[in-house]
């Protein structure tokens, strides 16, 4: 490798769980953005084949952790600026010129996301996960949000580990990500913990798109899904208004719970509750009609699920940490 003696502007970091991560480092390898101007570095625990490039590191990291390899990408990085994006997905050729000028634009901004939209030869399964995890009836995902300008209330979960630039000192000031977390939520915690503690603001751009095939609605994404809940359990007992501060998802965790109590004292409120549900639903996906229209028979039952999915596995989380106290210590005392 040829070595070079100026700094690049920005170290793209890609924790590498897959085989196959070509179609990511050949996207980050056709930027407009200058090879000269940027570094991608692969953080691994196994060998990675890549063509071989000037401005490609590859780094080894003995855990399977996406947080843990990210923190090393981190440390290993000599770009002012860090990019994350997830192995598995793809940057449209300006997205590298498009993050570093956001951010000299806006040099108040400790960083800026962007969306994770749906590859164009995407599957119908594909693309119902999509509109699952982006719908505003879940109140997550980042919608069909417009330009955001540079503040500190851009929603939880907006910004994740799959498509954003964050400034590598503050990064590393905050201690970068709680490793102690495992697999799930540790990038939303991270970026709650640097608006809350770190006083950082963050913006979310339309500027820098990214394509991320999500997995086909089936058995795996209602696995993955699950887990992913289960997380988010255990967070509210680190940081209660990561979650609670959303009305979508306090009205959801309690909302519920007030209808299964009230369903077992008056059973007529489960079937009249349940077909306003259902009601909802099929309201709510009335408009991917005009895309195909066998969403409106596969996305209300899929609703359904995955609002049990998420009710009780946020529950799971939730006991968790009330019977393994030492693990939620761990969390806690991560960064001391």
């Amino acid at each position: 490798m040829k070595t070079v003696d100026t700094k690049p502007d920005i170290s793209v970091i890609v924790a590498v769980g897959r085989d196959d991560i070509g179609s990511c480092l050949g996207s980050l390898l056709g930027q407009t953005l200058p090879r000269d101007r940027y570094e991608v570095i692969l953080v691994s625990d196994r060998p990675v084949e890549f063509e071989p490039g000037e401005n490609v590191v590859t780094v080894t990291e003995e855990s399977a952790d996406p947080a843990t390899k990210r923190n090393s990408g981190a440390r290993e990085s000599r770009g002012g600026i860090l990019a994350f994006i997830d192995d598995d997905a793809w940057a449209r050729d300006d997205w590298l010129e498009n993050g570093l000028a956001f951010l000299a634009r806006h040099p108040g901004a400790a960083g800026v996301g962007g969306p994770r939209l749906l590859p164009a030869n995407a599957s119908f399964r594909q693309k119902a996960t999509d509109i699952i995890a982006h719908s505003a009836f879940f109140g997550n995902g980042h919608g069909n949000w417009r330009e955001m300008q540079v503040r500190n209330k851009v929603p939880h979960g907006m910004i994740n580990s799959c498509n954003y630039f964050i400034r590598r000192d503050i990064f590393l000031e905050l201690g970068g990500y709680n490793e102690a977390i495992g697999y799930g939520g540790e990038d939303t915690e991270f970026i709650y913990r640097a608006v809350t503690e770190g006083g950082c603001l963050f913006a979310y751009t339309w500027d820098l798109i990214v394509y991320h095939p999500p997995r086909r609605i089936g058995w795996g994404l209602m696995k993955q899904r699950f887990r992913y809940r289960v997380q988010n359990g255990k967070m509210l007992w680190i940081h209660p208004g990561l979650y609670l501060s959303r009305w979508t998802f306090s009205i959801g965790l309690f909302g519920i719970t007030a209808f299964v109590i009230a369903s077992i004292f008056k059973p007529i409120v489960f079937p009249v509750g349940l077909g306003l549900y259902v009601l909802c639903a099929s309201l709510f996906s009335l408009p991917y009609v005009r895309y195909d229209w066998r969403f409106i028979l596969v996305l209300p039952p899929a609703f359904f699920i995955h609002h049990v999915i998420y009710y009780l596995a946020i529950w799971k989380g939730i006991l968790y940490g009330l019977f393994y106290r030492s693990s939620i210590r761990e969390i806690k005392d991560f960064r001391k």
